[in-house]
């Protein structure tokens, strides 16, 4: 998959290019008129709003991440919408941006982990159903996963539940592979239909 990167900022351009070397990215300052459907697209989103309907629309077609100098969650919805694969910090920690590369090349959407959290606490609850989702899990598993289906991190479970990060973290990934789901949005999905 190419990578391209659109940005008009020097600063931010040498960054990703640092940080994304191993992905070999195609630096743009602005947006190339054809692009494959085999491509991932960062895009710096001051670049993203100078583009007219029709580009726009070509664009989301595509795999691609916007990346803001100063993220709101509001936008983050908005560009989700339009079917972007993932939103971030122009200045996010680097292995943010890699994982974030990663996973949107393997097809999946990519968020960080205070805006999971933040659309978590916005999803509806559902009348419960007469089946237990949960009933594969020990009882530790499920109090785990109703923690993270709350939007708690790993550490706060950690706290609550007097374990390690470590064990919060093997019980996430047990957890995920029992009930055949990747994420704790997934997770907070199943618990609230």
């Amino acid at each position: 998959m190419t990578l391209y990167i659109i940005s008009k900022n020097k600063i931010i351009q040498k960054r990703w290019s640092v940080i994304l070397s191993s992905f070999h990215p195609i630096f743009r300052e602005s947006l190339p008129s054809s692009l494959g459907g085999d491509t991932m697209v960062m895009i710096h989103d001051n670049v993203l709003c100078q583009l007219n309907d029709i580009q726009k629309k070509n664009l989301f077609a595509l795999h691609v991440m916007v990346l803001s100098t100063t993220p709101t969650f509001e936008q983050a919805r908005s560009v989700l919408a339009l079917g972007a694969k993932g939103y971030g910090n122009t200045m996010m920690h680097e292995s943010y941006l890699v994982s974030a590369c990663q996973a949107i090349q393997e097809g999946n959407i990519w968020l960080s982990p205070e805006y999971i959290n933040q659309m978590i606490q916005e999803l509806p609850t559902m009348p419960k159903k007469e089946t237990n989702p949960l009933e594969p899990l020990s009882h530790r598993e499920v109090e785990v996963a109703i923690l993270l289906s709350q939007g708690d991190s790993h550490k706060e479970i950690a706290q609550k539940l007097d374990i390690t990060v470590r064990t919060v973290k093997a019980h996430a990934t047990a957890i995920y592979s029992r009930l055949n789901i990747k994420d704790r949005l997934a997770l907070a999905l199943l618990l609230r239909n």
